[in-house]
C-alpha cells in the first residue's frame, strides 16, 4: 500500500503526493479522452463535449463528496466537536472541523458523482440541443475505464476495504484508511502494524469495471444506431457489479439500511458469518438503478413497438 506515492521537498517543507488523488485524476483524464475520441467519431463538436466534461467533472466530484458527507454527517460532527479525544490546539480544531475537505483520505461516493454529472449532462444536452442518450453513450466506456483506475487509488489509500478474508486477502499497514478505521473500532490487537487479511474489494471492483469496459467496446458498433442503449447497458452492469461487491465490503462509512446476516451465504463468500451481507446503502442504490434501467428498457421496447406498428 502506498497512500503517499512520492514526497516532494520544497525548501524545508515536505509535500506528500497522494496516490488516491493521482489515481482519481488519471481516471478522469482517461475517461474524458475516451469520451472526446468517441464524440469525434460521432461528428459532435469536441470543444463543446470537453466543456461538458469539465463541468460534469466538477459536478461529479461535488456530488460524490456531498453524498459521502450526508451519509456520514454524524461522524463529521463528532470529529469537529471532540476530535481524537485529547487536548487540541487551534490548528487541530481547524483540521478536525474541515475533515469534509480531506478528499485525499477517500470518501467519494460514485453514485453521488454519477447523479451530479447526469444533472449537468441533462442541462447541457438541452442547451446544445443534443440527445442526452447520445451523450451517455459517448462517455459510458470512459466512465468504466476511469472508475477502474480510481479504484486502484482506493486500494493504495486503503479506503473502501473489505471484510476479513482468508490468506488471499490484503493486509493494510498503519497509516492506511483501513488500519485507522479498524483501530478506532478497537478490533485490532495492541501493537498491531497491519490489519488482518481483508477482501481487496477495490481490486474486485476495478477488475469488474475493466470487464464492463471490454463488453461496452464489443457492443458499441452494434448499439451505435440505438441511442441510449450503451449507456443503459453500462448502468445495469455496474449496478449488478456494485451489488455483489458490497457483500464483501467491510468499511463502516457506507452504512446499512437493513443489517441482514446470512451465515450460509457468508460461508460461500468467504466472509465472517456474523457480519451482514445485506442491505447497505450501496446495494439499495444499485437495486434502484437496476429498476430504473428495467423501466427504461421496457419503455424503449414499447416505443419501438409503437413505431413499428
Amino acid at each position: 500500500m502506498r497512500p503517499i506515492l512520492v514526497t516532494l521537498h520544497v525548501g524545508a517543507r515536505e509535500i506528500g503526493v497522494h496516490t488516491y488523488g493521482l489515481a482519481i485524476a488519471a481516471g478522469l483524464a482517461v475517461g474524458i479522452a475516451l469520451g472526446a475520441r468517441e464524440a469525434r467519431r460521432r461528428g459532435l463538436d469536441v470543444g463543446r463535449v470537453l466543456d461538458f466534461a469539465f463541468w460534469g467533472t466538477v459536478a461529479g466530484l461535488l456530488g460524490s463528496r456531498l453524498t459521502y458527507a450526508l451519509v456520514n454527517a454524524g461522524e463529521f460532527a463528532r470529529a469537529c466537536a471532540r476530535g481524537a479525544g485529547g487536548p487540541r490546539g487551534a490548528l487541530d480544531v481547524v483540521s478536525d472541523c474541515t475533515r469534509l475537505l480531506h478528499v485525499w483520505e477517500g470518501g467519494l461516493v460514485f453514485y453521488g458523482g454519477i447523479a451530479g454529472a447526469a444533472l449537468v449532462a441533462i442541462a447541457f444536452a438541452r442547451r446544445e440541443r443534443w440527445s442526452f442518450s447520445v451523450l451517455a453513450d459517448v462517455f459510458a466506456p470512459g466512465v468504466a475505464a476511469g472508475h477502474a483506475l480510481g479504484r486502484l487509488g482506493c486500494f493504495a489509500a486503503g479506503c473502501c476495504f473489505g471484510k476479513e478474508s482468508g490468506p488471499w486477502g490484503a493486509a493494510f499497514p498503519s497509516g492506511s484508511v483501513a488500519f485507522e478505521e479498524l483501530a478506532s473500532l478497537g478490533v485490532l490487537p495492541p501493537g498491531a502494524s497491519f490489519t488482518p487479511a481483508l477482501h481487496p474489494t477495490q481490486l474486485y471492483e476495478a477488475a469488474g469495471e475493466l470487464a464492463i469496459f471490454g463488453v461496452l467496446l464489443a457492443l458499441r458498433p452494434r448499439l451505435r444506431a440505438r441511442p441510449g442503449a450503451l449507456g443503459l447497458t453500462y448502468a445495469a452492469l455496474y449496478a449488478g457489479l456494485r451489488f455483489v461487491v458490497e457483500m464483501f465490503r467491510g468499511d463502516v462509512a457506507r452504512r446499512y439500511v437493513l443489517e441482514l446476516a446470512t451465515p450460509r451465504l457468508a460461508g460461500w463468500l468467504g466472509v465472517p458469518a456474523g457480519e451482514p451481507v445485506f442491505l447497505s446503502t450501496g446495494q439499495l442504490m444499485s437495486l434502484v438503478l437496476l429498476a430504473a434501467c428495467a423501466l427504461a428498457a421496457w419503455r424503449r421496447r414499447a416505443a419501438a413497438g409503437r413505431s413499428a406498428a
